[in-house]
């Protein structure tokens, strides 16, 4: 539901929850000097890794080599990120562990924070980010009047912060005291809704949310819209709150029966999800055992690369749509800067051809350091487009970035916005464009020319 029906306005959103945040860190004893502290909407990006050891933010390509690396809001260069990280490269082994992936648009929160403290504390000690080899194994450490923390520690306060927000209700309480503030409200989600149902779908709504806050959030969202539905339930033949995904993917947890009275959770044994009433918890094995509905017959909605799409796709194979907010963002950019993206592409081409009739008796490389360097600005100039401090969310010059890789193996469709399916009929069949490995080219007369 969040994110892909509700869609949060920003930066109201974040800033919300920034502060909220931002208030448990000065009750967990920070200084009250730190509370004046703003969220920055052109800062942060998701996608990332942030190295909890050096308090790094790394955007890799879909290999894991580096691509851009940020200390607090200090964009470092190539010497930097090898003096730090000889391989150039972040390994598969530590993904989780030393290195976070902040992969929602709830952690863009959680990233302005950690690199606002960063800045905040190395510019009262007059600190600079110690340049130690990713391979040692000792902390550097924030020093100040009253305290020694490491970057590691940091980001775990900043972290059980947000959750803290998240976990106790604050978050939830103040949203829901103000929803025209912080939720866009939209006709076309009950639309949606009445397609789909009108063509013979099965509809329903699987959150993480508990029961009060999405009845809220739905009834805001949809009621009234359509006068045949006098309540958001009658738009769904099944909905479950408190799914806890992404263990409702595996495990998951006791499906009960919530009361709508009291929202309190009813005992007793469930062998059908009735149109009207409301479920929480469970499973992807009961909810398959009890509608039949399993595999690729399900077409899954979700806006979390992780708890939604891959974990749903390859553990049980559902169909997916995966929804990037960001994405509508990314497409203007991309239609503005196309004679940049163009200029990248001859000068790799340029590239190429200067090693043509080379073969293992050449001694002589080209010299390429000016093209290079013209070739690295360029690519700069496209990034900074995107965002000044990580560039695109997809990619970097022409390089896939992690996220990127993500979305093209794992999700099935990707869209702006769920309600984009109104564009299309109900029995729409969605294809891959044709795709060629580059040996399929060889001996290909029509292959398109490189744009002048």
């Amino acid at each position: 539901m969040d994110y892909t029906l509700a869609v949060y306005k920003s930066p109201e959103y974040e800033n919300l929850s920034y502060s909220l945040a931002l208030e448990r860190l000065l009750d967990m004893g920070y200084p009250a000097e730190i509370a004046s502290m703003k969220f920055d909407p052109d800062f942060p990006s998701r996608g990332l890794f942030l190295d909890k050891v050096l308090g790094n933010f790394l955007k890799i390509d879909r290999y894991g080599y580096i691509l851009r690396c940020v200390h607090g809001r200090r964009v470092l260069n190539s010497n930097e990120i090898e003096q730090l990280y000889p391989p150039m490269q972040v390994h598969h082994d530590e993904i989780g562990k030393r290195f976070y992936l902040l992969n929602t648009l709830f952690n863009v929160v959680d990233a302005c924070l950690f690199a606002d403290l960063v800045d905040h504390f190395e510019s009262k000690t007059q600190q600079q980010a110690r340049q130690t080899p990713a391979e040692e194994t000792d902390e550097p450490l924030l020093h100040g009047e009253t305290f020694d923390i490491s970057y590691s520690n940091l980001f775990q306060d900043v972290r059980s912060a947000v959750d803290f927000i998240h976990q106790q209700g604050m978050l939830k309480t103040r949203t829901m005291e103000d929803l025209e503030r912080y939720i866009e409200r939209d006709d076309r989600t009950a639309k949606l809704f009445d397609r789909l149902r009108k063509n013979g779908k099965k509809v329903f709504l699987m959150t993480n949310s508990g029961y009060k806050y999405t009845d809220k959030v739905m009834s805001y969202l949809v009621h009234g819209m359509l006068p045949e539905y006098e309540n958001w339930k009658d738009y769904f033949d099944y909905i479950i709150v408190g799914a806890k995904k992404p263990l409702f993917f595996s495990e998951g947890t006791t499906l009960r029966e919530v009361d709508l009275k009291t929202g309190s959770l009813k005992i007793g044994q469930i062998h059908e999800l009735k149109e009207g009433h409301v479920y929480n918890g469970g499973s992807m094995r009961k909810l398959g055992e009890i509608t039949g509905c399993t595999g690729p017959d399900v077409l899954y909605v979700g806006d979390h690369i992780f708890a939604d799409i891959i974990t749903s796709k390859k553990r049980h194979g559902w169909r997916n749509l995966l929804v990037v907010r960001e994405l509508e963002t990314e497409v203007n950019t991309w239609i503005a800067q196309q004679d940049t993206y163009n200029h990248l592409r001859n000068l790799e081409y340029i590239r190429a051809e200067l090693y043509r009739g080379l073969d293992a008796d050449s001694t002589e490389p080209p010299n390429i350091d000016a093209l290079t360097s013209h070739m690295d600005s360029t690519i700069d100039k496209l990034s900074f487009a995107y965002n000044r401090y990580f560039g695109s969310l997809f990619q970097d010059g022409s390089k896939h970035s992690f996220f990127g890789m993500q979305v093209q193996r794992y999700a099935d469709l990707y869209t702006s916005d769920c309600r984009n399916l109104l564009n299309y009929p109900m029995f729409y069949y969605f294809a891959s464009w044709p795709s060629s490995l580059p040996h399929h080219l060889l001996g290909v007369d029509d292959i398109p020319s490189l744009p002048q």
